[in-house]
C-alpha cells in the first residue's frame, strides 16, 4: 500500500528541494508580473494609435479619400498592436509556466517517487519483495522496446519518436516501466509538397510483470474514447464470463483458453474499476509473453499546476497522479504470484 500524501509531503517538505522550488516560484511570479506589464503598456500603445487616428480623420474631415488613408492605416495598426497586447502575455505566461514545470519535475518529482515507493507498505509474507523507483524528466522506454509488444508494431512507421516522465523500480515483487509517449508519422504530401503529421500514439504507457505465467497474446480495448486507429489488435474477437466488462471492452486473443484463464471474474472486475479511474480517456492493454503494457491515450499527466503554493497542496495533483498510475499494481493484484510465475520477475530491460 503506498503511503498517504500527508506523509509524502511531510518529507519532502524538509527538503532542500523543496526550499529551491519555492524560490523558483517566486522568481516565476515575479516575472509573470512583469510581461503583464509590458502587455499592458503594448496595449496603452495600440489604444493610443486608435484614438490619434480618430483625432486625425476628424481634423481631415470630409476632405479626399488620399488623406484618410493615414488615419485608417494608423487605426488598424493599433489595432493590431492592441490585438498582440492579450497574446504576449498569454505567450509569456506559457513560457514562464513551461519553465516553472521543469524545475517542479528536476526538484519534486524524484524525491516524491522514491518517498511514495520506498515508504510503500506491504505484507511481510510477500518474500523478496523491493521498492526502489527513479524517475527522469526526458527518459522514455526505447522504441524498440514498444516494438515487441504487438499492439504498438505500426511504431515502425513512426519517424518522429518522443517521450518524457520515465518511472523505472519494482513495488513488491512487480517489475515496471511508465512514461509518456508520443509516436508521429511525418511525410511530404505530394500534391502540396508540405510536410503532413500524423499521430500514431500519444499518451501514458506503463509495462509491468505480469502475476501469471502465459504464451500467446490477449488484446483488450475500451469501447468509449478516442483510440489510435494505428493501435494493432491480434488474434479473434471474443466473449468473456462477464456482460458488463463486454459492455465497455472488446476481446482479441490468439488463444481463447489462455485469454479465459488471464481474466476470470475478479480481474474482469478490476479493469472495470481501473477504467472508472481513467473513465475521460481511452484505454488499451495488452498481455504478451508474461508481461501486462497499459496504454492510457490523450493523457498528459505529472505537470506543475499552475504556480499554487506549495503548503497549499501545491503538489497534491501530482500525488494523486502518481498514486493513480503505481496504484494498478495493487488493484490488479500483480504482487500475487500464480502457480508456476516465478515468486522474483526478472528485471525489465529498459
Amino acid at each position: 500500500m503506498l503511503p498517504s500524501y500527508e506523509e509524502v509531503s511531510k518529507n519532502i517538505s524538509a527538503l532542500q528541494a523543496w526550499e529551491r522550488l519555492r524560490h523558483h516560484r517566486n522568481r516565476t511570479i515575479l516575472r509573470r508580473s512583469w510581461h503583464v506589464v509590458i502587455g499592458l503598456a503594448i496595449a496603452t500603445i495600440g489604444l493610443g494609435m486608435i484614438w490619434y487616428s480618430f483625432g486625425e480623420s476628424s481634423a481631415v474631415g470630409s476632405e479626399t479619400t488620399e488623406e484618410l488613408e493615414g488615419p485608417i492605416y494608423l487605426f488598424l495598426f493599433g489595432l493590431l498592436v492592441l490585438i498582440c497586447s492579450p497574446l504576449y502575455i498569454r505567450q509569456a505566461f506559457r513560457k514562464a509556466h513551461k519553465k516553472y514545470s521543469r524545475f517542479y519535475k528536476e526538484l519534486i518529482m524524484p524525491p516524491m517517487v522514491a518517498n511514495m515507493v520506498g515508504k510503500s507498505n506491504y505484507p511481510p509474507e510477500l518474500r523478496d519483495s523491493r521498492f526502489d523507483c527513479r524517475f527522469e524528466a526526458d527518459g522514455f522506454i526505447s522504441k524498440n522496446q514498444l516494438l515487441e509488444i504487438p499492439i504498438f508494431k505500426s511504431l515502425s512507421k513512426a519517424n518522429l519518436y518522443e517521450g518524457e516522465d520515465y518511472f523505472q523500480g519494482t513495488l513488491g515483487v512487480t517489475d515496471f516501466q511508465l512514461c509518456e509517449i508520443r509516436a508521429q508519422k511525418e511525410e511530404r504530401d505530394t500534391e502540396s509538397g508540405s510536410k503532413v503529421r500524423s499521430t500514431l500514439f500519444e499518451g501514458l504507457v506503463l509495462v509491468a510483470d505480469f502475476h501469471k505465467s502465459f504464451e500467446g497474446t490477449t488484446v483488450i480495448v475500451s469501447r468509449k474514447g478516442k483510440i489510435s486507429h494505428y493501435l494493432h489488435h491480434v488474434g479473434d474477437l471474443m466473449k468473456t464470463i462477464s456482460h458488463n466488462f463486454d459492455k465497455q471492452f472488446r476481446v482479441w486473443t490468439t488463444d481463447e483458453t489462455t485469454a479465459s484463464y488471464l481474466l476470470p471474474v475478479d480481474m474482469l472486475e478490476r479493469l472495470v474499476q481501473l477504467h472508472t479511474h481513467f473513465s475521460k480517456n481511452s484505454m488499451s492493454i495488452c498481455l504478451h509473453e508474461g508481461k501486462l503494457t497499459i496504454a492510457i491515450h490523450c493523457i498528459d499527466y505529472f505537470e506543475a499546476k499552475g504556480i499554487k503554493k506549495l503548503e497549499n497542496d501545491g503538489i497534491l495533483h501530482t500525488y494523486n497522479e502518481i498514486r493513480s498510475i503505481l496504484g494498478i499494481v495493487d488493484l490488479l493484484n500483480l504482487n500475487t504470484r500464480i502457480w508456476n510465475k516465478e515468486t522474483k520477475p526478472a528485471q525489465l530491460q529498459s
